[in-house]
């Protein structure tokens, strides 16, 4: 079966120092009014406080924009 409602999404992680709640919540109006991110969170467990990001594109350039933008450091991971 072939939908074509759903949308495909691209998964980006990125390694930030975003490094506690109060920060998450500071990032969470930009990031939740971006129309291109359909669910992010912040693993503040994980040593590269890792920003995960499902999207409707698979381009990092606007969330680093974004994130950089709000006073935090950003870089993509990749494998």
């Amino acid at each position: 079966m072939n939908d074509h409602s759903i949308t495909e999404a691209f998964v980006l992680v990125f390694k930030t120092n975003i490094n506690n709640l109060r920060q998450v919540k500071s990032i969470a109006p930009t990031l939740d009014n971006c129309p291109d991110i359909l669910k992010w969170n912040v693993d503040l467990a994980d040593i590269d406080k890792v920003l995960r990001i499902e999207a409707t594109h698979g381009q990092c350039g606007r969330v680093i924009e974004l994130v950089t933008r709000a006073g935090y450091a950003c870089e993509e991971l990749t494998d």
